[in-house]
């Protein structure tokens, strides 16, 4: 798969470090719209990334004045670019890394983007671990294609090793039996929003209503979440 992640990654525009710090300026505003809330308030926390990609994420994290965070990637070249932006990174398994951690090493976990390219085996594993090496009240951040979304296919089959999605109710029930005791979910619909939010956000919602209205009205399905991608936070 190098030569196709390599593509993806030039496909992206993330070919360089500064590519890297454009991304996280583009994302900066809807991560801390739906992810603020549940990173530690202690700036000192340790906070662990796995699949981390080019560390956009990671350097979202270093601006908000975390000093004590780091994660791991299979792509060389990724990890190349977060290197470069002086993340500390390393090239590994991220599966692998959270097995070799002591129990209770972490204030938080980020996936994002990670759990679809993994199989339903490999996801048990890495919840299994990821609860394992959180400290009590520790945070799970990921985002995943959203499985409840009548959308999903927009990011679920935009990459070839994806492999799978997961609904509310199954990562809910997969946390659970994890060791995760809260789990909430956030659409990212509105935090994406960024020009005109007065008019946009109140003309979205309305939109949503009708269109979930309609839906349970022609299949019965109840759906609270509509964005193709979806932030899931669980606690231990």
């Amino acid at each position: 798969m190098n030569p196709y992640y390599n593509y993806q990654t030039e496909a992206r525009g993330l070919t360089s470090p500064e590519d890297v710090v454009k991304l996280c300026d583009s994302m900066s505003t809807v991560w801390i719209r739906l992810t603020t809330e549940w990173l530690p308030e202690n700036k000192n926390s340790a906070i662990y990334e796995v699949g981390c990609g080019p560390g956009a994420f990671l350097l979202f994290l270093k601006r908000l004045g975390y000093t004590n965070v780091c994660g791991s990637d299979l792509s060389q070249n990724q990890i190349n670019l977060a290197v470069a932006n002086g993340l500390n990174v390393k090239i590994a398994d991220s599966i692998s890394e959270l097995e070799s951690f002591a129990p209770e090493t972490f204030d938080c976990l980020v996936g994002i983007d990670f759990i679809e390219h993994i199989s339903k085996d490999d996801v048990m594993k890495f919840l299994k671990h990821a609860s394992r090496v959180l400290r009590k009240n520790g945070t799970l951040i990921l985002r995943m294609p959203n499985g409840d979304s009548p959308f999903v296919g927009r990011n679920l089959f935009n990459d070839i090793t994806h492999q799978w999605a997961y609904t509310t109710v199954a990562i809910q029930a997969l946390l659970i039996v994890s060791g995760f005791n809260k789990v909430s979910f956030a659409d990212e619909s509105q935090a994406s929003v960024n020009c005109c939010r007065c008019v946009k956000i109140p003309l979205m919602k309305i939109a949503q209503c009708i269109f979930k209205f309609l839906t349970r009205m022609a299949t019965r399905e109840q759906i609270q979440y509509l964005s193709p991608s979806i932030f899931v936070f669980a606690q231990k």
